[in-house]
Order: structure tokens, then sequence, then C-alpha cells
């Protein structure tokens, strides 16, 4: 319950423009620290985050393809 609770204010914090929250959220799906592992929701959250100039989640895409 506590990591639901941490991954909804992360998107909340996301959807406001957050890109360190999405670089989380992208981190928390790719390992699985977030719940269960989902390379699909991290994609997501990387494709965005990147966009808007995280080299993290331009690292984490570049590993998912």
């Amino acid at each position: 319950m506590k990591d639901n609770q941490k991954l909804l204010d992360l998107i909340d914090k996301a959807g406001k423009g957050s890109i360190e929250a999405a670089e989380e959220i992208t981190v928390g799906y790719y390992k699985g620290t977030l719940g269960e592992k989902n390379i699909a929701k991290a994609k997501k959250w990387a494709s965005y985050a990147a966009k808007h100039g995280s080299i993290v989640c331009r690292e984490i895409l570049e590993q998912i393809q």
C-alpha cells in the first residue's frame, strides 16, 4: 500500500510537469521498485521524460529497445 501511495504521488507530480517524478516512475517500473516490473509502462514514462530532457530516461529507452 505504501508503494501504491508513493506511485500515485509521483504520477500527480509528473502530471504537473515534474520530470524528476517521471524519471522515478520510469525507474520504478523498469526495476520493479514500485511494485511489479512493467516494461511497457516504463517505456511510456521514459518516452515522456526523455522528450523533456531526461538523460536517465533516454538511457533506459536505449536498453529497452
